[in-house]
């Protein structure tokens, strides 16, 4: 008999023993993160500043109108005009005694009344813009246009040869264009004309991005300055207009934007712009809003660095925005977020009883299902 109650009393301590550890460890139940109370009070000791959005007025600034700006002007320098590096063709033609035409070995030894031509072999403009042509010597070439050239030329020739005409075509325009690179269909070179292209202009001319807009970062460096902005951000108001310059490097860079959600939502998951912009109502939309059973809509958060000037740390800034006020749903649709920012919803304080019985069931489950096998 004694032996049957002390089995008894083992048995009942094993079931209420877990129970009373549970109830100690009311404090400690599986949490997605801090409640909103405590984020709010943590604002008071901790090196960020909390922002409470509750007015139109309460919101962030764009931290985009800088990107936008065009790079100042290089060397002025006509845009046909030839650069170090170029690859030219020279034709020249003669009437009378030639210099470059040897019909049948006897060059510069013969009158001969018809005219005829002699196409030099491609000729590269070398790094202090000359170029060097056989009975003329050394020729600065660059800065000027191809016409410009060929007139060059032909004074040279007045006196050595009777009538000369020249042709210079630009076969390799290495020095006169720009460098594309990166997310780009066709890479390379791509020539600049009189037309003043663009920098949407030079994009489309290489064959257009690749991948998705929102993807995509633009980097445009001239004479070691260089600017940045989003793709999918260029228009004809902004860095999209720019005009180029021969010698300009443009880069596109897969650098895709994205936002974190967590705590108490339906989705806690990493989301990608797909968009220039996404609010806050987009961002909670796709994330499934604040999980009704857990979530607390009144606490959501937004984590974000924020930059300053130039040598100065970036400024941590919580935003808060209290989404059981019916304002607050206009209000979150001018909250645009930004890269990398973290959204956070968190949970509601009254869901703690649910979850401790939740986890005392837990516990039990296995304990029960032993004592039945048993019986």
């Amino acid at each position: 008999m004694k032996k049957n109650m002390s089995l008894r009393s083992c048995r009942a301590s094993a079931i209420w023993l877990p129970a009373a550890l549970a109830l100690s460890g009311c404090a400690t139940l599986p949490k997605a993160g801090p409640t909103g109370a405590k984020i709010v009070k943590a604002a008071q000791t901790e090196p960020f500043e909390l922002v409470e959005v509750n007015a139109l007025d309460r919101l962030p600034p764009s931290q985009q109108v800088a990107e936008l700006l065009p790079l100042p002007p290089g060397m002025a320098r006509p845009p046909q005009s030839l650069a170090p590096g170029d690859v030219i063709s020279i034709s020249l033609y003669e009437v009378g005694v030639r210099l470059f035409s040897a019909a049948s070995g006897m060059a510069g030894t013969q009158f001969d009344p018809s005219a005829r031509g002699e196409k030099l072999p491609p000729l590269s403009i070398d790094e202090n813009g000359n170029i060097r042509l056989p009975y003329i010597g050394t020729v600065q070439a660059a800065g000027l246009s191809p016409t410009q050239l060929a007139a060059r030329i032909e004074r040279l020739l007045a006196g050595k040869s009777q009538f000369p005409q020249v042709v210079v075509t630009l076969d390799v325009a290495a020095g006169s264009a720009i460098l594309i690179s990166g997310e780009i269909a066709n890479p390379g070179r791509v020539r600049l004309s009189a037309a003043r292209e663009r920098l949407k202009d030079v994009i489309a001319l290489a064959g257009g991005n690749r991948g998705l807009q929102s993807d995509i970062l633009v980097r445009v460096v001239r004479n070691g300055l260089a600017v940045e902005a989003r793709l999918d951000a260029l228009s004809d108001s902004n860095l999209g207009a720019m005009p180029m310059e021969a010698g300009d490097r443009v880069e596109l860079i897969r650098s895709p934007r994205t936002y974190s959600v967590l705590g108490s939502t339906s989705k806690v998951s990493q989301f990608p712009f797909q968009t220039q912009s996404v609010s806050l109502v987009e961002a909670l939309a796709l994330a499934g809003g604040a999980n009704e059973n857990l979530g607390d809509p009144a606490a959501v958060f937004v984590f974000r660095f924020e930059k300053r000037g130039e040598g100065q740390p970036d400024r941590a800034v919580v935003y808060h925005i209290n989404m059981m006020r019916p304002v607050s749903y206009f209000i979150a649709q001018k909250f645009l977020l930004t890269d990398k920012d973290v959204l956070y919803v968190g949970g509601a304080a009254a869901n703690q009883p649910t979850k401790l019985i939740q986890t005392i069931g837990q516990l039990f489950t296995p304990i029960l299902l032993a004592r039945q096998l048993s019986n």
